[in-house]
């Protein structure tokens, strides 16, 4: 039975990421950070749903709990493999930060259009967006409070820059050792080829022997 072991635990990670590049040696602080992020998100979802009451919907839940709760299960996991396992498959952290990059970044484009520009007149109380904070146009009398949207909408591109920077490094990890793995098949190669070479060589020596003896 394997037990959890802080024996190899390290701020600098897998060796892969920090050998890569200067810069993506920062990657398990990146991924702190994210994980930093997703709580305030998660605090701020949950204070987000109580304003709201009995206007919520689907999709905020989505966009409120669901995106930053997937965002810190996924933090947790990816801390594991930089710090404690110290070793992060680049080309499985490309695939989980474009992913989030994508959710953040259209929930952060859907929050800005659903609630900017809007005049606050001339719009029924019945037609007035729920998701948007109060006192605001086109928002609700009663809602989520400007505050706590802002710290929301904001956080949100902040995950988009996080997770962008982090599949940026591992794709640059990806790159590097792709190409350490292709040097080293060339390097391979070499000797088996030098003794290809060598091998053609003495059977010619000893084909031109047998002639000259004849």
């Amino acid at each position: 039975m394997s037990t959890l072991s802080f024996h190899n635990f390290s701020w600098k990670g897998d060796p892969k990421w920090w050998n890569a590049s200067s810069w993506t040696g920062y990657g398990p602080i990146v991924v702190c950070v994210i994980f930093a992020i997703a709580i305030v998100q998660v605090v701020c979802g949950s204070i987000w749903i109580v304003q709201l009451g009995n206007h919520l919907t689907v999709p905020m839940i989505i966009q409120t709990l669901l995106i930053p709760g997937c965002s810190f299960f996924n933090a947790i996991p990816s801390i594991h493999l930089h710090m404690l396992l110290r070793n992060n498959p680049p080309k499985m952290a490309i695939w989980f930060s474009s992913i989030f990059v994508i959710l953040y970044l259209c929930s952060a484009i859907l929050s800005l259009a659903a609630c900017a520009g809007s005049s606050p007149t001339g719009i029924p109380h019945g037609l007035r967006r729920a998701e948007c904070p109060q006192g605001t146009p086109g928002g609700p009398e009663h809602g989520v409070s400007k505050a706590v949207w802002d710290t929301m909408v904001v956080f949100q591109f902040f995950s988009v820059v996080g997770y962008g920077l982090h599949g940026s490094m591992a794709y640059k990890v990806h790159r590097v050792l792709k190409g350490r793995r292709e040097r080293g098949e060339i390097e391979a190669l070499d000797p088996e080829q030098e003794e290809a070479r060598r091998q053609k060589a003495r059977d010619l020596w000893q084909k031109n022997y047998r002639m000259e003896g004849l």
